[in-house]
């Protein structure tokens, strides 16, 4: 993949941060891996200066607010806020299950130019839940895409890949890398991925490296265009790529994870 430049930034299709990791719902496979981490929301100020940092040389076409679910987050309109006045990009966008933004606050339509509603089969939004989004996307000229979803890929394999050839392919085949490029923490990511999988698989692989920082391009490199451009022009694989299947994973039924008790 090689991308253009436009004075001094480079353009892409699209740049998110999740504005939480943690939902209210549970989705097998979820990418960001949102069942298996704890809650957590982005500071409204650390986002700021983030986008700051980032506004210098990105240019992405929308800017989606993703998660985790983000009507989460305990004050959506400043998060917001500090997108609009970064002027990253025009298009700002928000990714929901739907379940919470029926009843969010008139502050986040007047503030949002795209929504993406996914429809869960294996927890389906009543019909007039989505009714009544639809009627104050209409009402605040907000563009809303419905995406029904009766199926999910796996992404996580149960082993990490066994061959450096399977890793490569992976990432040759992975259309992520190109569509889900992040920003979390001060750091930019390929993709939503590696901020995460450490995580999740520290108890079982204890000398798992960081891969949050090994995959990524900190916001705080002294020459961060060239930097960053030649991070999404490589075409060598993340390390996160050995414990991720991308797009290459077999297609499987949608399904809700069992809620994890408390212990007594």
């Amino acid at each position: 993949m090689r991308y253009e430049l436009h004075d001094s930034r480079v353009l892409t299709w699209s740049l998110e941060t999740h504005v939480t990791t943690h939902c209210n719902l549970r989705c097998a496979q979820c990418c960001p891996l949102s069942p298996h981490l704890p809650a957590w929301a982005v500071s409204p100020q650390a986002l700021a200066e983030d986008l700051r940092r980032l506004s210098r040389v990105l240019k992405p076409n929308v800017f989606k607010l993703t998660g985790g679910e983000p009507f989460l987050h305990p004050d959506l309109p400043a998060v917001l806020d500090v997108v609009r006045a970064s002027g990253l990009s025009e298009q700002v966008s928000v990714t929901t299950n739907g379940f919470l933004a029926q009843s969010a606050p008139d502050a986040v339509y007047e503030r949002l130019d795209r929504m993406t509603l996914s429809f869960y089969t294996s927890a389906p939004l009543p019909e007039r839940s989505i009714a009544r989004i639809t009627e104050r996307c209409d009402r605040h000229g907000v563009h809303l895409t419905v995406k029904a979803i009766d199926r999910f890929q796996r992404i996580t394999p149960d082993a990490p890949l066994a061959s450096d050839a399977e890793v490569q392919d992976v990432f040759a085949k992975c259309w992520l890398k190109q569509r889900c490029h992040l920003v979390h923490q001060g750091r930019f990511y390929l993709c939503t991925r590696p901020p995460h999988v450490a995580t999740v698989l520290a108890a079982e692989h204890p000398h798992l490296p960081s891969l949050a920082e090994r995959d990524s391009v900190s916001l705080d490199e002294p020459d961060l265009l060239t930097r960053l451009l030649a991070y999404l022009e490589r075409d060598a694989p993340l390390a996160t790529c050995r414990h991720c299947l991308g797009s290459s994973g077999p297609w499987e039924p949608h399904a809700q994870l069992p809620r994890v008790r408390a212990a007594t």
